[in-house]
């Protein structure tokens, strides 16, 4: 059994909407549990946007509840009818996310047995239900706050490691439709979750409450950049298995051509990401060793090119079309590899500056006092 830390969180959001309801003696304090429930969150910033979606919508339901209750009455017919335009109004303003919590207002009000005071009943329901969304929103914040910057860099090492080897398998051609169409999948599964956890974390950013932004909000363009260069990968994948696992005429040469620059692309990804890990020392780019590697990249893709060019033959236009997308695919996968290095690098090296200059302060503070 699986407990991961949004159950755990919304468990406790349920106790503490319980807790408050019956300290405030506000009943039935199960409404604010079950708007508890509903209304817990991925990310704090998601949390934020929905406490202000559930104002608007909880003033729609208590207001449709209200003035439905003195028009029709709360028979169950009429009931639906409200929820119904409740609904119709609430996707009508864009507060699709919501809309669940603002029918929940207007059947607690309208179910409710103290309809002598509608207007006070509906302030009760109200309130009953902003007590589970700002619980929700207080445990997002103090219990177990997401990390999505590590669950990222989790899915995006799992979804290279995937791509690295799907690409020094394509060549071979060796795999099967059926495998290919299988691993495709996996592949774009994983791609579609990555994403997601990037944009959770890309919303962060907007926080009044992060720590060190500018190191937060570098990392972020590394990570939308290694997203680039994925996206990159996997174009790069789907054109040599569509294109060069078709052609016949391409040489044994050719063909060892293409793998060689994929293995020197590999490494110099993996190379990337050992920087970001800290497994190797971050060099600035402009150092001998960095132009020197770049260049060697470099030169075994011109190597490549040059040798896929060789099969242009102007009576046989389709073949150059099928080599085209591959030739265009390893360049631009360079070109987004690149990028990410100086990103990455910079970054190491601005963190290693920064714990530098903390490390030299904190010294002369010790130094001061023994004085």
């Amino acid at each position: 059994m699986n407990i991961g830390a949004r159950i755990i969180k919304t468990g406790l959001s349920v106790t503490l909407a319980l807790i408050i309801a019956n300290l405030l003696n506000m009943q039935p304090a199960v409404i604010s549990a079950v708007a508890a429930v509903i209304a817990i969150q991925p990310s704090i910033m998601r949390s934020w946007k929905y406490i202000k979606e559930v104002t608007v919508t909880n003033v729609v339901g208590a207001l449709f509840a209200t003035l439905g209750f003195y028009a029709f009455g709360t028979q169950p017919i009429f009931i639906g009818i409200i929820v119904i335009l409740t609904i119709a109004v609430n996707l009508k303003l864009g507060l699709s996310k919501s809309v669940n919590l603002s029918v929940l207002t207007v059947i607690a009000i309208l179910t409710s047995p103290l309809h002598e005071s509608t207007l006070s009943t509906a302030g009760n329901r109200f309130s009953l239900v902003a007590i589970g969304v700002i619980s929700s929103f207080l445990i997002n914040i103090l219990v177990l706050p997401p990390k999505h910057d590590q669950r990222f860099y989790d899915s995006i090492r799992k979804l290279n490691e995937k791509l690295s080897t799907l690409l020094r398998v394509a060549p071979e051609k060796e795999m099967s439709i059926a495998t290919y169409k299988q691993e495709k999948n996996s592949l774009d599964k994983l791609y579609n979750k990555t994403r997601e956890l990037f944009d959770l974390l890309n919303e962060e950013k907007r926080r009044m409450w992060v720590k060190d932004r500018h190191m937060f909000i570098k990392r972020i363009v590394i990570f939308r950049q290694a997203v680039k260069v994925v996206q990159k990968e996997i174009g790069l994948f789907e054109k040599i298995e569509k294109n060069l696992n078709n052609m016949d005429e391409i040489s044994n040469k050719g063909i060892q051509e293409v793998k060689d620059t994929l293995n020197e692309l590999l490494q110099y990804q993996e190379s990337i990401f050992w920087v970001y890990e800290g497994k190797i020392i971050p060099k600035p780019t402009t150092a001998k060793g960095s132009k020197e590697k770049r260049e060697r990249i470099v030169s075994k893709l011109k190597c490549t090119v040059n040798e896929l060019m060789k099969h242009y033959d102007p009576a046989n236009e389709e073949l150059w079309w099928r080599l085209f997308p591959i030739v265009n695919a390893l360049i631009e996968t360079e070109n987004e590899l690149e990028h990410l290095e100086i990103l990455v690098v910079n970054y190491k090296l601005r963190k290693k500056e920064k714990k530098g200059k903390t490390k030299k302060t904190i010294q002369k503070a010790i130094e001061q006092l023994e004085k």
